[in-house]
């Protein structure tokens, strides 16, 4: 097995050749930062992110050092981010969200339904809001400990360029994790985010289609968007579904807080929502969605 250096210089270039998504992100439980490096075996590349004193021999007694499978941990940090994105109570446990207005939060979640949708796109687009959104990493034995930056989520400003200046203010969003030996690398597993689904009341869906609702909304209110049909083939569905989940955007205040806390009708699914013709008037529509 062939050792190369560490891919310290190409840090923070999203458009790289397999880029090191968490390079100059991810640290210990002391601090101490992990470097990205590969190993190159039988004519395949391997990436890792590794602890400084496992590149020096320099290791003291007690304290752990990581060789993690880089794959595995990235593709956990995405999908503890997705999930906080794309789960209303997780990001209103943040600082100051106790006191935010109801149209602030509806706007807040919108922002936050786009950022997990541009996660799910190519790598250069989840290179550049990984950069943008999350302040740290941090993993030890028992955890991974996300720090996304509050302005991001609140004003929605993405930076032309990634800064290296602390945020200051974060929100943490902390996930249990287990870890699995494969080869001399250790793999990373969430089987928080699975546990914590199910028990949520919460219905996913019927959160997804009012969030992407109000981001579609707000998108052709500001001439963010331009048009029905732009929206349609960049997000590749119909202009009829996005007709039919726009009307969402004027749900009342009272309704949405109904879905995000789970005490909805169990009735009231995502398919039922954005059948109804929603009357603008808020009591005619508790009378509709009640019934």
């Amino acid at each position: 097995m062939t050792w190369a250096r560490p891919a310290g210089a190409h840090r923070r270039r999203p458009k790289a050749a397999e880029p090191s998504l968490l390079a100059g992100l991810l640290v210990d439980g002391h601090g101490a930062r992990l470097t990205p490096s590969h190993a190159v075996k039988k004519g395949r590349r391997y990436r890792y992110y590794i602890s400084a004193a496992l590149i020096t021999a320099t290791g003291r007694d007690g304290v752990q050092n990581w060789r993690l499978a880089a794959r595995e941990i990235e593709d956990c940090a995405i999908s503890i981010l997705i999930d906080a994105l794309t789960s209303p109570p997780r990001l209103l446990e943040g600082p100051g969200m106790s006191g935010m207005p109801g149209d602030q939060i509806r706007k807040l979640l919108g922002r936050a339904a786009g950022l997990a949708a541009a996660l799910r796109r190519s790598p250069e687009e989840r290179a550049k809001i990984v950069r943008e959104l999350v302040e740290q990493v941090m993993v030890d034995d028992k955890r991974i400990v996300v720090k996304v930056r509050y302005r991001v989520l609140v004003s929605g400003d993405l930076a032309s360029r990634a800064s290296d200046e602390p945020d200051a203010s974060t929100i943490e969003l902390t996930t249990a994790v287990d870890f699995k030996r494969h080869g001399i690398a250790t793999q990373v597993v969430l089987p928080g985010l699975t546990q914590q689904n199910q028990l949520s009341r919460c219905d996913p869906a019927l959160i997804k289609a009012a969030v992407r609702g109000r981001a579609w909304f707000e998108e052709l209110a500001t001439g963010r968007a331009r048009s029905l049909e732009e929206l349609a083939k960049r997000d590749g569905i119909s202009r009829r579904y996005i007709l039919r989940l726009i009307d969402l955007a004027f749900l009342s205040p009272r309704v949405i807080d109904a879905i995000l806390e789970g005490r909805h009708p169990v009735a009231l699914t995502a398919t039922r929502l954005s059948g109804f013709d929603l009357p603008l008037d808020w009591a005619e529509q508790h009378k509709l969605l009640a019934s």
